[in-house]
């Protein structure tokens, strides 16, 4: 009896949730209010509103609304009056458990701009993916970036000594990582500082919960999404590439943007499959220095990445003072 109760009442409970993070809204200044996030935020989160209050692009006495999709879209279509909304897809809302987000808010009438994964041509979206902002700060020049991609290709970003095996990062185990973690610590322990596998406590103690910094400290880092889908891709792959790992990935349809990356340097694993052969060549990789400084050093950013993100911030500083009128 008390199951059956309890599967009556996820739905509520839900619901309540949600209401509730509406209610749990940030102001970011006197014009901006970030809703449907869950708290705490992350700095990340107000990249967005950073980005537009940095260009001074919101008309003065104007109000701007930003949601996200841990909230009910109901409360920002009935209750809020400001003058401008915007929707930021963060998840990947074609999973079964975001179907009440499915449609992205794209034939919504009161939103005004949605912001996310998909590779989609609508006047009123735009592709911009997340790793943008965990990696790019909005008040980022071109010479900024110029100099991170720099960062990010060069060969002494990748080291072999004094390095361990591998980092994980997670929290919930909702796509099968158990299977692809217990495979590669059948090569070497993994270092995981995150709810799921939880055996390291070296991020918190010795990083103060800065990932990059930790993540340096080891050659491989396995970040797979947390589902997959075209044009998904997070921040986990650019911070392990950031910090000189390399990243052994799930997602994007096995093509995490191809605009950017160079696929070669990537090592892809299948979630729900066997990885014989992967784990051979990580393996290989990790008990011979040549063979996994040949690999980590090859350019892992194309030659023209600095001019696809610099088109990234110059077509949303457009379209944002597009929708502001």
């Amino acid at each position: 009896m008390t199951s059956n109760i309890k599967e009556i009442l996820r739905p509520i409970t839900r619901k309540l949730r949600m209401v509730r993070h509406y209610f749990r809204y940030v102001y970011v200044s006197e014009n901006i209010r970030m809703y449907n996030y869950v708290h705490p935020l992350a700095p990340q989160d107000f990249w967005l509103a950073r980005f537009i209050e940095e260009r001074k692009l919101l008309p003065k006495n104007k109000k701007l609304s930003i949601f996200s999709v841990f909230g009910l879209r109901s409360m920002m279509r009935f209750f809020n009056r400001s003058d401008y909304k915007i929707f930021v897809a963060r998840e990947n809302l074609h999973r079964s458990n975001w179907l009440h987000y499915s449609d992205l808010c794209l034939n919504e009438n009161w939103v005004d701009l949605v912001v996310g994964f998909d590779y989609l041509e609508k006047e009123n979206y735009i592709r911009f993916p997340l790793w943008l902002m965990w990696i790019f700060e909005p008040t980022d020049t071109y010479k900024d970036i110029k100099q991170k991609c720099e960062k990010m290709n060069s060969p002494s970003n990748s080291l072999y000594s004094d390095r361990k095996f591998c980092a994980f990062l997670s929290s919930h185990d909702d796509i099968g990582r158990r299977e692809i973690f217990d495979e590669l610590s059948s090569i070497e322990k993994i270092d995981s500082s995150g709810r799921l596998f939880y055996n390291n406590d070296d991020l918190k103690d010795l990083f103060g919960d800065d990932k990059l910094a930790w993540l340096r400290n080891y050659r491989f880092n396995l970040c797979p999404e947390n589902s997959n889908a075209e044009g998904y891709c997070t921040e986990k792959l650019f911070e392990a590439i950031y910090s000189g790992c390399v990243p052994i990935y799930w997602g994007a349809n096995q093509s995490p943007e191809p605009d950017v990356l160079n696929q070669n340097a990537i090592l892809f694993a299948e979630i729900g499959r066997e990885n014989d052969e992967l784990m051979k060549q990580i393996k290989l990789l990790n008990e011979n220095e040549s063979a996994y400084l040949e690999f980590s050093k090859q350019t892992r950013l194309k030659s023209n990445a600095t001019d696809v993100i610099w088109d990234y911030f110059q077509n949303l500083e457009e379209k944002l003072k597009y929708i502001f009128v």
